[in-house]
């Protein structure tokens, strides 16, 4: 598959002969303590890396040439979750900006076995896990500095232009404000008010 995943898929072979052979189980679980650590390896060239200002899918979908510099990944754990011929589920957690559709090749590349990543599923990113999430409170995790505005609240919640003569805070950067039962985040450039987010309901973070 060129996009190492079952998108564009151009070929398909029958392995049943290989990965049933006694001892592969095995042979998986080896490659898989194998590539614990730092490893280098070429994106994908259906991802969103930009080669002179353009997004290498783009490239790619339109078969003109991609050429990717490699990227290093730590991978912290590589673990062997179920074998079901021709199925290989396995677990694994990465550094940030890690491909696994390419991880997923390296793994078969060692194993001599041709295959793509088939499923994908990510369950943690972080600190936050993907098991029974719920939203989180912006303002249990932003990093952004609060501000106040002391003008019309009714310009703030309708998104009109807002005069940098009724904040609290007027240097450039980005600031949180907190009215009512509602959130939003702001920018201050040259003394200009750009919105990055309004009207964001607190109630729904309760």
């Amino acid at each position: 598959s060129k996009s190492l995943d079952i998108e564009n898929i151009t070929r398909v072979e029958d392995l049943g002969f290989r990965v049933k052979d006694i001892g592969f189980r095995d042979e998986v679980e080896n490659v898989l303590n194998d590539i614990i650590g730092e490893i280098e390896y070429y994106p994908p060239i259906f991802s969103a890396k930009k080669i002179n200002g353009k997004r290498a899918y783009e490239l790619a979908r339109n078969n003109l040439e991609v050429n990717l510099k490699k990227i290093t990944s730590n991978i912290y754990e590589a673990k062997l979750l179920n074998y079901n011929p021709p199925f290989i589920t396995i677990k694994l957690s990465v550094s940030e900006g890690s491909y696994i559709r390419s991880i997923a090749q390296i793994i078969l590349d060692r194993l001599n076995i041709f295959g793509t990543l088939s499923y994908l599923n990510r369950i943690q990113e972080g600190v936050f896990t993907y098991n029974q999430e719920k939203p989180l409170n912006p303002l249990e995790v932003l990093d952004l500095e609060q501000n106040r505005y002391f003008g019309d609240i009714s310009y703030l919640k309708n998104g009109k232009k807002l005069d940098i003569r009724f904040f609290e805070k007027k240097e450039d950067g980005k600031y949180f404000i907190q009215f009512d039962k509602y959130l939003s985040i702001i920018e201050i450039t040259n003394k200009k008010i750009k919105y990055l987010l309004n009207n964001i309901k607190l109630d729904n973070f309760s």
